[in-house]
């Protein structure tokens, strides 16, 4: 199931960003991250980007909000996804 969780929130990030585009990228994270509770320690993601909007530390459990929010973080997770 995590795995097609993950499907669906790449996915959702590979959309322009759009707000409705974000809402949708922040709900599959949010149940992609439900779909993982309960497996090790309390993950952060770290960004080294400097002069950026959103933080250069964040729970993983606080990326959907941040997702939601902007379009440029959202653009970052987007690139995530996108590169092969």
């Amino acid at each position: 199931m995590a795995n097609a969780e993950w499907e669906r929130l790449k996915e959702a990030l590979r959309q322009a960003a759009t707000p409705e585009a974000r809402k949708q990228a922040a709900e599959a994270m949010r149940r992609y991250l439900e779909s993982q509770k309960g497996k090790g320690s309390k993950r952060t993601l770290v960004s080294l980007g400097y002069g950026k909007t959103y933080p250069h530390a964040i729970p993983l459990d606080e990326i959907p909000d941040e997702l939601e929010k902007s379009p440029e973080f959202f653009e970052l997770m987007g690139r995530i996804v996108k590169e092969k």
